[in-house]
């Protein structure tokens, strides 16, 4: 038997409430359970209602605060579908639903072959005649006028009596919150019927007791009651500007017309209520909240690597969102057309519920291996489907390649990321050309760490509406900590040294030659420092060779793969990163978690989140220049930036639910 909830939003109107819960109680359908969502009333609705409770039927939940109608149902819908149920019934507290309106719902339910969006009563006012404030929209801008018909194709309901098909809402989402009052129902219903066809059943009927059965004036309202306008015109912006040049061209001389009536028919407060007005459709067409989704079973993204799944900066990036991802709604699945050589990530990916597959391409840092990344990304799409990929790579061949092949395999929604930025030469333009012919044929949504790393993957367009998805990392692993200092320096014998750091793959990009080359004028003013390298990479050996060659081999330490990261950051005294090209260096985020100076090249991104406590310089600057502004700048009294990395936006529990909202709205 078909399973409904009804759900209704209160808020100090506990006569009201009883009389809409009584009418639901003698309908006749019964397998119908009333959920209350009570505002946080204080007008005593609780005691007042607590008599219902008693039937198993009947629950009730205090929201802790007054979330404003639009809060109300948006928290009431949710709650409903975490309930084994087939149906959402919405209503108001004064909405008095008639024996047979759920029924009638339900026939046309089964008429209709559960094929709509949403349905909606015929609304009465107190006195049987229409509630001119709930009827539907057949069009945009077009009233419902003729009743004649059992069925109605509508656009835009109240939500003052509609059925929702559970499965609708996890389809679309949930009404908005931050709408507070006003618009929220008009907004959903509209969303849903951009998708579906929806419909007024004529013979589903209930009353609404307002206590007017006009709508509400802003030229004509007192001016106590002027504030809550200014959630009506925001809203009303919101709703119309999604609907492209249409619907501002029927939102602009609807506020025209408005402006007319305050004009004329306001008493007093005619400048106030202008300027509400114009204040809040201004902020209208800034306002863009995110549409909030309920998974039932959450929704799997494959995370492609381009390159070995290793140590690097994405594999770091994506453990990070991974381990603080709401993963009841998201998981992730991961693919490198080549091998994995971490077997902790492995280890934990499976822990974390997600699966991790390989190719067996063979891989060089510098060309990569072109041939075997298109055979094996084939052939894993043609045993495999997902609805949404997330490529990553600093090659732009496995961005455009990934996204040909995917897209191609039938997948829905192809994101390509963009980790780094680069050398700006010749090549790299021609590259850049030829990429973009490839995104703008294949890839759905951009992504990148920074705007310097947009800007360097995707043409002007795309790099301007490019979702910039910081690396962030965990502010409760990564700060400065003296007790950590203090013990790290006296278990490896640092104490009284100056300790230069530097965590990175041994591969070109890292610039590990110059950094060498450098760390020797350090050493030639400062003989008790010391250059603790952390990384491998196929370049290990090489710069192991040219340590010897500046008998640096008591002073340099190789310290290979560490999981204890954050404890050597808080042991170092700057961190030195001569890259040749970077995105937005993770590390160089969880360093200044840490309070700890970065010394980086001029062509890492300018996005570091704590400026004061970078120098950046030219790597046309001589050894014995970067030297002493190492040594200057270890000078730097140190305390704990975790606070200032959350503020800016960079810890991982802040991008993980962004990067979670980012892929359901997908």
């Amino acid at each position: 038997m078909k399973q409904v909830i009804a759900v209704i939003v209160t808020y100090n109107r506990k006569e009201l409430l009883e009389g809409s819960v009584i009418a639901l109680i003698n309908q006749n359908f019964k397998n119908c359970k009333i959920l209350i969502v009570d505002n946080h009333s204080n007008d005593g609705t609780y005691e007042y209602i607590k008599k219902y409770l008693k039937k198993d039927e009947i629950m009730y939940i205090d929201t802790g605060s007054n979330l404003g109608g639009a809060g109300g149902f948006n928290f009431g819908i949710k709650e409903a579908c975490k309930y084994e149920c087939d149906y959402i019934w919405v209503m108001d507290d004064d909405c008095i639903v008639h024996k047979d309106t759920l029924q009638k719902f339900l026939e046309a339910d089964t008429k209709l072959n559960g094929e709509y969006g949403f349905l909606s009563s015929k609304v009465l006012w107190k006195d049987n005649s229409l509630c001119t404030m709930n009827i539907q929209r057949e069009t945009l801008t077009k009233n419902v006028k003729n009743f004649d018909k059992e069925l109605i194709n509508v656009c835009m309901a109240s939500f003052v009596s509609l059925l929702l098909k559970k499965s609708t809402v996890l389809n679309v989402g949930l009404p908005f919150k931050e709408f507070f009052i006003w618009t929220d129902d008009w907004e959903y219903t509209r969303r849903i019927s951009r998708k579906f066809k929806c419909y007024l059943v004529n013979n589903s009927v209930v009353t609404h007791k307002s206590k007017s059965n006009i709508g509400a004036s802003i030229s004509k309202d007192s001016i106590e009651r002027l504030d809550r306008y200014n959630y009506l015109y925001r809203n009303d912006v919101y709703l119309y500007k999604r609907e492209g040049i249409k619907g501002i061209a029927y939102l602009i001389p609807r506020l025209l017309i408005h402006i007319i009536r305050i004009l004329k028919n306001s008493k007093i407060g005619k400048i106030k209520k202008i300027k509400i007005l114009v204040t809040a459709t201004i902020k209208g067409f800034k306002f863009n909240p995110d549409i909030e989704f309920i998974e039932d079973n959450p929704k799997v993204i494959l995370q492609l690597f381009g390159e070995p799944i290793s140590n690097g900066g994405q594999e770091s990036f994506i453990m990070n969102m991974y381990r603080n991802i709401d993963r009841k709604r998201i998981q992730f699945d991961f693919y490198t057309p080549y091998y994995c050589n971490n077997q902790k990530i492995k280890d934990e990916i499976e822990k974390l519920g997600g699966n991790i597959f390989c190719g067996d391409g063979k891989f060089s840092d510098e060309k990569g291996n072109k041939k075997d990344f298109k055979k094996n990304l084939k052939k894993f799409f043609e045993n495999t489907k997902y609805k949404v990929v997330h490529i990553h790579s600093g090659s732009s061949f496995a961005l455009m390649e990934g996204a040909k092949i995917a897209k191609k395999a039938g997948i829905d929604k192809v994101i390509v990321h963009s980790h780094c930025s680069g050398i700006d030469n010749f090549k790299h333009k021609i590259v850049k050309k030829l990429s973009n012919l490839y995104f703008n044929k294949y890839v759905d949504e951009y992504c990148a760490c920074s705007k310097i790393a947009a800007n360097w993957k995707f043409d002007k367009s795309k790099a301007e509406n490019c979702k910039i998805i910081n690396n962030a990392i965990d502010t409760n692993k990564f700060y400065f900590d003296k007790e950590i200092r203090r013990n790290m320096r006296k278990k490896y014998n640092f104490e009284n040294k100056l300790i230069v750091g530097h965590i990175g793959r041994f591969s070109p990009q890292k610039n590990h030659e110059f950094l060498i080359k450098i760390f020797k004028e350090i050493k030639e003013e400062k003989d008790n420092a010391i250059l603790i390298l952390i990384g491998i990479g196929e370049l290990q050996d090489e710069i192991k060779e040219e340590v010897k060659k500046f008998k640096l081999d008591n002073s340099v330490v190789f310290l290979n793969i560490r999981s204890d990261i954050n404890e050597w950051l808080n042991c170092m005294d700057v961190f030195l990163l001569p890259s040749l090209y970077e995105g937005l260096p993770v590390v160089g985020v969880e360093a200044q978690a840490t309070g700890l100076p970065v010394v980086t090249s001029d062509k890492v991104t300018k996005e570091l989140p704590i400026q004061k406590l970078v120098k950046y310089i030219s790597l046309d600057d001589n050894t014995k220049y970067w030297a002493r502004q190492v040594i200057e700048i270890a000078k730097t009294n140190r305390e704990n930036m975790s606070k200032e990395i959350i503020n800016k936006n960079f810890d991982v529990k802040i991008v993980a639910n962004d990067l979670t909202k980012f892929y359901s709205r997908l």
